[in-house]
């Protein structure tokens, strides 16, 4: 499994990385995006330049229309989350 712990929300262009992210996987492979749940009006996207905050929502969506299959969200307490995905 490829892990993204807490760094999309500097990826720029985050629907074209995660489609890379796809074509480079092995057919079942897995990538996991870990993020601390932040609002986008959040006081982290004022502060720390070129930050864009995402939901788990948001990213699960981004996920399925990168192509991403078997999409989940997992969350740990009500401020962490994890959205998976599997390469079909």
């Amino acid at each position: 499994m490829h892990r993204s712990i807490e760094t999309v929300y500097f990826w720029p262009n985050l629907p074209n990385c995660l489609q890379e992210v796809r074509r480079v996987l092995k057919s079942g492979g897995k990538f996991a995006i870990l993020v601390e749940v932040v609002d986008s009006d959040s006081k982290w996207t004022s502060v720390v330049e070129g930050m864009t905050a995402y939901s788990p929502e948001d990213l699960k969506k981004l996920l399925d229309e990168a192509g991403f299959t078997q999409t989940e969200i997992h969350r740990k307490k009500p401020t962490y989350a994890t959205i998976l995905g599997v390469k079909p």
